[in-house]
């Protein structure tokens, strides 16, 4: 199953029903705690609305990344200053630079649940010391097929136990 496929076809949607949105007060929350002008990692971006859009009037740069070319062009068809957008899943994505926060809503329940272990270690890469870390994770462990907008998508997730652990080991402090 290809979810990069899916939600290539799922995009108009997808973009309709963000839309349609207010931003979640999580986001709200996440941004009151970080620095004036971060640099803000988001994973799984998707079109870059309404998250980065609100993260970036509120002062933050944003670096959104997304494997989906259709989600990409939407993105950056935003203009949206302070924001660059690329295509490249988490594991393909190399940055020289470290983030003050990272985003993944939504978006690291997709990789193949052999990787799941390996998605908090390269976050931990990715982010400054002290930086601070918001994602959804999967609710049940091991992995499912679900549909979407008449579109298949993959979903795995580790168990709660397993995520601690994970955690613990790329240095992260549970805050919330």
């Amino acid at each position: 199953m290809n979810n990069v496929e899916s939600y290539d076809k799922i995009v108009d949607k997808w973009e309709e029903n963000r839309r349609n949105r207010g931003i979640d007060p999580i986001i709200v929350s996440f941004s009151e705690m970080l620095p004036e002008n971060s640099k803000i990692l988001d994973i799984g971006c998707g079109t870059g609305y309404p998250t980065d859009s609100y993260l970036v009037e509120c002062g933050h740069t944003v670096v959104g990344v997304d494997p989906s070319v259709k989600m990409i062009e939407k993105a950056k068809s935003l203009r949206l200053k302070n924001a660059a957008f690329y295509e490249f899943g988490l594991f393909e994505y190399e940055s020289g630079d470290k983030f003050d926060a990272v985003i993944a809503f939504d978006s690291l329940f997709h990789p193949e649940f052999e990787k799941q272990k390996d998605i908090y270690a390269k976050v931990g890469e990715l982010l400054k010391k002290g930086g601070l870390f918001l994602f959804t994770h999967g609710i049940k462990a091991g992995s499912i097929t679900g549909e979407m907008f008449g579109e298949n998508f993959y979903y795995s997730a580790l168990d709660k136990a397993e995520l601690l652990i994970c955690l613990k080991n790329a240095n992260f402090e549970i805050l919330r």
